[in-house]
């Protein structure tokens, strides 16, 4: 709605108002004139008929004077209340009207927008600067009040525009800068059916979906990117991508041959290189592990390795602080997860998910409950333990919940104990 029209809308409803208002004294002014045309006429009609009654000897002539004294004096008294009753109703309307416009005026400052109609407004006069900077992967130079002001002009752009690409892609990359993974790969998702053909819209989808480290979205996003590389198998910058989401996913295969097309233009020495090398000879390491049948029987090795699986991991007692007591949710769940505390490495080792119970309680969290075998908890030397209060049993971030983490090393073929406390409101 433009100001023009919201102005053209306002007045009218005033001028409505005062319609209201002044039809009943209009009406009513209108009743006062007919009435007073109505006695004249009666009083005409009257002084006729004297004339009559004293042409036919019915009344004398000093009766005829009396009635016509009589009718005068009505005239005047009646004429002096209708004075009355004019200068009368001015005052009371007045005083309405203002009341009312009074009571108006105060009723509509307590529960008008204008406020968010005005920051509306200047946020959408502030979108080309904003969305620029965002474009420019400047995100982390924006104010909390920027950030605020860019999605609020982005959902009204989109509300008229659901169909622009550019506007959801826009959106997605807001969300996903202050750590909405969700709602970011929800709209980049829909800038990705707006514009199937856009590559880039893809590449940021499969950006989107390996920074929640999430199993099912990092195969996703090694979908996407294998999909990409099928029309343009020399992108390094592709390929690089596809290193890094298959060695997340343990897939050594993959890591290795998309590593070996770029790790001639990466510098020897660099972390990314560094972390790939280590990944691919962990995944190596692993892979020469597997049963061997000249060894042993597979039933004696395959119970030597759940034992061994088995005896690794955490005795975890959760506990809440005097804050999280009052404050974090008492209905949902409760996820306990592991992750490797020396990478960057988001997916978890190993998860443990159940109702919220009373605290403290005592979990264990070992290599069974790990998301992939061939990412568990005995891969890792060193573990970030986080205990989150979950409203919807999601892992990924949600507003309202709550966390604690511990960092703790990990010891092959032992269980460890150790505290988390629950204290950090999300």
């Amino acid at each position: 709605m433009s100001w023009s029209e919201f102005y053209l809308i306002v007045s009218g409803l005033i001028t409505f108002v005062l319609l209201i208002v002044a039809f009943p004294w209009l009406r009513q002014k209108n009743h006062a004139k007919q009435d007073s045309l109505s006695n004249t006429q009666i009083v005409k009609q009257r002084l006729a008929e004297l004339e009559r009654e004293v042409s036919e000897g019915l009344i004398t002539e000093h009766d005829k004077r009396q009635a016509v004294d009589e009718l005068k004096l009505a005239l005047v008294d009646e004429s002096a209340f209708e004075t009355r009753q004019k200068g009368g109703a001015k005052l009371p309307i007045a005083l309405g009207g203002v009341i009312a416009i009074a009571a108006g005026t105060l009723v509509y400052s307590q529960v008008n927008q204008m406020q968010r109609v005005t920051q509306a407004s200047e946020a959408i006069d502030a979108l080309p600067k904003l969305s620029q900077q965002l474009a420019n992967g400047n995100a982390n130079n924006l104010s909390q009040k920027d950030i605020a002001n860019l999605a609020l002009a982005i959902r009204q752009r989109l509300r008229e525009e659901p169909d622009d690409d550019t506007g959801w892609m826009y959106f997605g990359r807001l969300m996903l800068s202050i750590g909405q993974e969700v709602q970011a790969i929800e709209a980049i998702d829909k800038a990705v059916s707006l514009s199937p053909n856009n590559t880039n819209n893809r590449i940021t989808l499969a950006q989107a979906l390996m920074t929640t480290g999430e199993v099912n979205n990092l195969e996703r996003a090694q979908r996407v990117l294998l999909s990409l590389l099928g029309n343009n198998p020399e992108n390094d910058n592709l390929a690089l991508m596809t290193a890094v989401v298959s060695a997340q996913l343990g897939d050594l295969e993959n890591t290795k041959r998309y590593f070996a097309q770029v790790e001639s233009k990466l510098s020897s020495d660099s972390d990314m290189t560094m972390r790939l090398r280590s990944r691919i000879s962990e995944l190596e390491s692993q892979s020469l592990n597997v049963p061997d049948a000249t060894e042993n029987s597979p039933s004696e090795k395959d119970d030597t390795s759940v034992a061994s699986a088995s005896a690794t991991g955490f005795s975890i007692t959760v506990s809440m602080s005097d804050d999280a007591k009052e404050s974090a949710p008492k209905r949902g769940f409760l996820i306990v997860f592991a992750q490797d505390a020396t990478s960057e490495n988001k997916m978890p080792a190993a998860v443990l998910k159940m109702p919220i119970q009373g605290f403290p309680l005592t979990v264990q969290l070992t290599t069974d409950n790990a998301m992939m075998p061939q990412y568990t908890l005995a891969s890792l030397s060193s573990a970030k333990i986080t205990a989150r209060l979950s409203l919807d049993g999601d892992v990924s971030v949600s507003e309202g919940e709550w966390e604690g983490t511990t960092l703790s090393p990990v010891v092959s073929g032992q269980i460890s104990s150790l505290n988390v406390t629950v204290d950090k409101e999300l």
